[in-house]
């Protein structure tokens, strides 16, 4: 796999989080961390697509009275 590298500074308790999980999984601390952001920016785009919707639903009828 290619791709950029970067620096992430993890306290001691995180860093053996990750390596216990990196451990119990059989899977290397980057593929634990690509998923975790992976995971992140997929729930803030369902969040955001939800808090979108239920404005919509909320306060569509005004805005199509003052379109």
């Amino acid at each position: 796999m290619s791709g950029s590298q970067m620096v992430v500074r993890f306290t001691e308790d995180e860093k053996r989080v990750l390596e216990a999980a990196a451990e119990r999984e059989g899977r290397s601390q980057n593929e634990i961390v690509r998923e975790a952001v992976r995971r992140y920016g997929a729930e803030r785009d369902a969040l955001r697509d939800r808090l979108i919707a239920d404005a919509i639903r909320e306060y569509g009828p005004v805005l199509d009275k003052l379109a």
